[in-house]
Parts: C-alpha cells; sequence; structure tokens
C-alpha cells in the first residue's frame, strides 16, 4: 500500500504535522499443508473473538481420534481387569477344569488302591501296578495345578503389573489429547475482535505451511504514525496528549503518543522537495483515546502538538 507524506510546513515551528492512519495486521495460517474446506467470512466483515474464519479438511484427524479414543477404552478396560482379577467366564472355565480334574483323581485313585490289593494276590502285574500308580500321581498334579492358577486367577494382578498398565492408560489419555488439539487446529479463528481486511486463500484451493489466508485488522492496533526533525523532537514526550484532524471529519480526535523512535533513522514514505530530502526525522506514534473512531491505513491526518 503506497502512503504519501508531507513533511509538514516548511516553517519548523509550526505545530501542524502531517501524518497517515497505520495499523498492525494479524495474518491467519495453518500449520501445515491443507485444503481449505470453507471459508467462513467475507472481505470487510466485522468478525468477534472466537469466531470461525475458515475450515480445513479434517478427514484425517477425526479418524485419528476415533482410533486413540478406542485405544484409550482399551486401556481403562485392561486396567479394570487387572484390578479385580479374573473374568467371571475365565473363572467359571477353570471351576468346571477343576471339578472333573478332582473326579479324574478320585478315579485314578481307587484304581490304584485296587491295583495294590489285586497286585498282592498276583493279579496284577508289577508293570500294571507302577502305572496305575503313575496315571494316579499326574491326575492328583493336574488338580494341585488347577487349583494354583483358580487360585491367582481370583486374585488382583501384581501391584507392578497394574502400574505398568496405570502409564498405558495415561499415555493413551495424551495420545487422545493431542488429537483432539489437532483436529481444533483444522478450524481457524480470530483471536480478538477485528476486520477481516483481506482473503488471500478460497474455498477448494490448498493452504501451504505458514501462508497467510486471511488478514485481521484488530480495531485496537490501529494508531496514528507521523514524522518529526530534530528541533521539534523535544516538544514529544512519551504518555502526551495530541489532537489529530482527519480529512472528511469536522470533530479531530484525541490521541497518545505511544512510541517516539530512539534514533533518526526513519525517512518519509515520500518526500516532495529536494530541500527535504536528507533530512532525517523520528518517528512517532499515538493510539486513539477512544476506541471505535472508524479510521483506517492509509487516511492522511494533521498532527496538532
Amino acid at each position: 500500500m503506497a502512503l504519501v507524506f508531507i513533511t509538514g510546513c516548511r516553517d519548523e515551528n509550526k505545530k501542524n504535522l502531517q501524518g497517515y492512519i497505520e495499523g498492525e495486521f494479524v495474518y491467519i495460517s495453518s500449520e501445515s499443508s491443507a485444503l481449505i474446506s470453507k471459508v467462513m467470512v467475507k472481505r470487510g466483515q466485522n468478525v468477534a473473538a472466537g469466531q470461525t474464519l475458515i475450515v480445513l479438511d479434517d478427514d484425517y484427524e477425526k479418524k485419528q481420534v476415533e482410533i486413540a479414543n478406542q485405544t484409550h477404552a482399551g486401556e481403562v478396560s485392561t486396567l479394570a481387569d487387572l484390578g479385580k482379577g479374573g473374568r467371571d467366564a475365565e473363572l467359571d472355565i477353570l471351576k468346571a477344569q477343576l471339578s472333573q480334574a478332582q473326579h479324574d483323581a478320585e478315579v485314578s485313585r481307587s484304581k490304584f488302591s485296587r491295583y495294590q490289593k489285586l497286585q498282592s494276590k498276583g493279579y496284577v502285574s508289577e508293570l500294571e501296578l507302577e502305572q496305575s500308580e503313575a496315571d494316579n500321581k499326574m491326575k492328583w498334579d493336574r488338580v494341585q495345578e488347577l487349583t494354583s492358577q483358580l487360585k491367582n486367577k481370583s486374585l488382583p494382578s501384581r501391584a507392578d503389573q497394574i502400574e505398568a498398565q496405570k502409564a498405558r492408560v495415561e499415555s493413551s489419555l495424551l495420545q487422545v489429547k493431542q488429537s483432539q488439539i489437532a483436529l481444533n487446529k483444522r478450524i481457524l479463528r480470530s483471536a480478538a475482535s477485528a476486520k477481516v481486511y483481506d482473503i488471500m486463500y478460497h474455498t477448494g484451493e490448498v493452504a501451504s505451511p505458514g501462508a497467510p489466508l486471511i488478514s485481521l485488522l484488530p480495531e485496537d492496533t490501529i494508531k496514528i504514525r507521523f514524522f518529526v526533525r530534530n528541533p521539534q523532537l523535544y516538544k514529544i514526550t512519551q504518555g502526551m496528549q495530541i489532537t489529530v484532524k482527519i480529512e472528511g471529519r469536522e470533530e479531530p480526535i484525541a490521541a497518545e503518543v505511544t512510541y517516539i523512535s530512539p534514533k533518526a533513522e526513519f525517512t518519509p514514505p515520500v518526500i516532495f522537495t529536494s530541500a527535504h530530502k536528507e533530512r532525517m526525522v523520528f518517528m512517532i506514534e499515538a493510539m486513539p483515546i477512544e476506541p471505535g473512531e472508524k479510521l483506517h491505513p492509509g487516511q492522511p491526518v494533521e498532527v496538532i502538538l
């Protein structure tokens, strides 16, 4: 935007200075490359803080949130199972297996006892007796094994297993939060009340990472900028009030000086006379006292000290 500046009157003793309205723009961009699903605002529209400006394609992010929630739910369920021991269905199976094993062991013991009596009378060989004894021992070992399994399954898991599972639950919850944050970032919102100054990308276009998509002009960033030469600088102090005349408005507005350039390193944007080309000036900025003055960047103003 070309800005025209007039360095004030030739007489350095005159108080009136020429300047212009300037604004600090806020540029809205995406952190990653993304297809723009919809632009929700129009150029020149006033928007409120938090208002949606652009919606980016979010199919991938929604799927990631769904996966993260499912994973977290599974980890929470596992932790609950560890805290209460085996599930009822598992315990019922073990109980049934133990009952059958106990029955088989009793039958085996009865058989072994009978073989012992028969062997003493010569009706059963030594080998048959040994086989019956081995079978009886195997059956009772199975009873002890199932009894131990049922006891362990009925108890909560060990403390270290539970702590490890708690860590997995926390990790999965973090993934849920991160995926939700990524999804939320697919909606670009205004951080403050502002005017939509320009729209650089539109619906259906692909935004590049960090590229400005929309420029906003918050009302509280609009300021008056003017320049003074060294002889006039002593008249201006930080916080002093000045009067600003705006072309087309009958009543001037009040403004407060908020910034004084520490060095004479600025020159006006356009200098009309050769006599002023070599003169360095100091940049001064002032903010309107009352917000909502309907000022527009580029408007020429006259500053009265």
